[in-house]
């Protein structure tokens, strides 16, 4: 049985699944699928997807809808077709075995403003992946290690600052100090320290890691409480004090004199 067309040009009730004798309400909706209500209240039929896309060449796995764009996934990097712009690969790698490729992609959608995958891969490890997104890269900034940035010209791929300071021994409290010496913060921040002069008979690092500077060239010093190796000998009881130092009561002693502490 083939019910009554009506054609909607306006929805003033909403949704209504109450039955009314006379057939469907010309200003009310039963259900609405694949459509939208737009602010005049017409009814709209929502845009369909594109069922065909040129994917980049070679193996991909699974496919998402994110940001505006379909992402698929790799272990290597793949070319973009110039054709779709809107299709991106992200790489994802084994943690022990970058070279090995994916098997299968079991979830893939946006959490807290990111793309979360859940990718096996052929020797069955299966492996979490959080993927945030750099900023555009722009000309004479600082970026600090860890940072993300992707091309101005975007390929699919995002790049991460690896500082290189790695091979620099890190700063630690109480230890010599010679000029020449480079040392890095405890926490990475993309700049390495050299020692250029140093003071005192045994310098050395001091007890509180110093604020570090993050502008090329820039200047810290670092202080340090060190016994001196050589002590200089106690005042010792008659020893005569100079014609301009006053004892402990105030009063100058004239040369030659003495003072003792009766005990």
């Amino acid at each position: 049985m083939t019910g009554r067309i009506v054609t909607l040009t306006a929805v003033k009730g909403g949704i209504n699944r109450l039955r009314t004798k006379g057939g469907a309400d010309p200003a009310t909706l039963f259900d609405l699928v694949n459509g939208y209500v737009d602010q005049a209240g017409v009814p709209r039929s929502r845009p369909g997807s594109k069922t065909r896309v040129n994917l980049p060449t070679g193996a991909t796995k699974g496919m998402c809808a994110y940001d505006g764009k379909l992402i698929v996934f790799s272990h290597v990097p793949q070319d973009i077709p110039a054709s779709t712009p809107v299709t991106e690969c992200e790489v994802l790698k084994h943690p022990s075995t970058p070279d090995l490729p994916l098997k299968e992609i079991h979830f893939a959608g946006p959490f807290l403003g990111f793309l979360y995958v859940v990718a096996e891969f052929i020797n069955g490890d299966v492996y979490h992946y959080w993927l945030q997104r750099g900023t555009t890269w722009e000309a004479g900034k600082v970026y600090l290690p860890g940072a993300l940035v992707i091309p101005a010209d975007p390929n699919g791929i995002a790049y991460q600052l690896d500082s290189g300071t790695e091979v620099f021994p890190v700063w630690v409290r109480n230890v010599a100090r010679a000029i020449g010496d480079v040392v890095v913060p405890t926490i990475d921040n993309g700049y390495k320290y050299t020692v250029t002069d140093a003071f005192g008979p045994s310098p050395r690092s001091g007890a509180i890691e110093p604020t570090w500077p993050t502008s090329p060239g820039a200047t810290v010093f670092e202080d340090s409480d060190v016994a001196n190796p050589t002590p200089v000998p106690a005042e010792q009881p008659g020893q005569t004090l100079p014609p301009d130092v006053a004892d402990r009561y105030q009063f100058a002693r004239p040369a030659g004199s003495s003072s003792q502490e009766a005990s």
